[in-house]
């Protein structure tokens, strides 16, 4: 398998689940069915509780992934201009950016800079080939550790759409009307209503999910120092972790352009062959 393959169906990977430690399991029945929380007060307490910021760099972050058992390990960094633009590098070696996504409103560009190529699409392209409508503002809060709904960003309309599920000291909230053919859950601590996981479900199975863990004071922000990505919806399991290593809220970022004359243009899937 070649490693270019790898880095970018791992960024594919990231990028369908915004529309949304996964084996493929049942869930767990609920030990009390009554809720001690409203639906609309959960979702309000969660959001206003989400980071909140105007920028976000994380320069230094080790990615792992397992691939069908094979595993890779690599450097990556985030950089995020918020309602703007979400720029993933990957550094394989001695810190040489050798790939890239951008996403931004209008749509997402995947660089393979080994090999000067690169595909550009709009998010019509992620619910043609993976029946999930997502947007810019679902992406960027997939990677703020948010609730992404790309229906809306309003906690009072979200509300309307999910039910309460799980309850204890984490709370499930899941949605009602399916994305595509996926439905959303999200996984609340109570304790600080912050996110623990966001997963998709297929048939009532949580197919693919996103944990976060070990929050973090970064510059009075709290942010998860580790992120586990992992799904089944690929036909080789895919799992990935991130550990951030350093990070900077509210700082001005510039993000380098790159000059694709010298690039060639390709559909997304043919930076999957080589």
């Amino acid at each position: 398998m070649k490693t270019n393959k790898i880095l970018i169906l791992t960024i594919l990977i990231a990028t369908v689940l915004a529309g949304c430690k996964t084996q493929q399991r049942k869930q767990r029945p609920d030990k009390d069915t009554t809720p001690r929380i409203s639906i609309c007060d959960l979702t309000e307490k969660s959001y206003n509780a989400q980071p909140n910021f105007a920028t976000l760099n994380i320069s230094k972050m080790a990615m792992s992934v397992n691939y069908g058992g094979t595993q890779f390990t690599f450097k990556s960094s985030i950089r995020i201009i918020s309602d703007s633009i979400l720029s993933i590098s990957i550094q394989p070696a001695l810190g040489i950016e050798m790939f890239r996504a951008e996403f931004t409103p209008s749509g997402f560009i995947v660089y393979d800079k080994l090999n000067r190529r690169y595909s550009e699409n709009s998010y019509e392209y992620i619910k043609l080939n993976w029946g999930l409508n997502v947007d810019y503002k679902a992406i960027e809060a997939l990677f703020s550790h948010r609730l992404f709904v790309p229906q809306t960003t309003d906690p009072k309309e979200i509300c309307k759409d999910f039910r309460i599920e799980n309850l204890s000291d984490t709370t499930s909230i899941v949605s009602n009307t399916p994305i595509g053919k996926y439905t959303q859950q999200f996984d609340i601590d109570m304790n600080n209503y912050r996110l623990t996981m966001s997963g998709l479900r297929y048939n009532n199975q949580l197919v693919t999910a996103i944990t976060y863990s070990a929050l973090k004071s970064f510059d009075k922000i709290l942010f998860p120092e580790t992120i586990n990505v992992q799904t089944t919806m690929t036909q080789t399991n895919v799992s990935a972790i991130f550990s951030v290593e350093k990070m900077k809220f509210n700082e001005p970022i510039t993000i380098s352009t790159i000059n694709t004359s010298r690039y060639k243009k390709v559909g997304l899937m043919e930076l999957l062959k080589k």
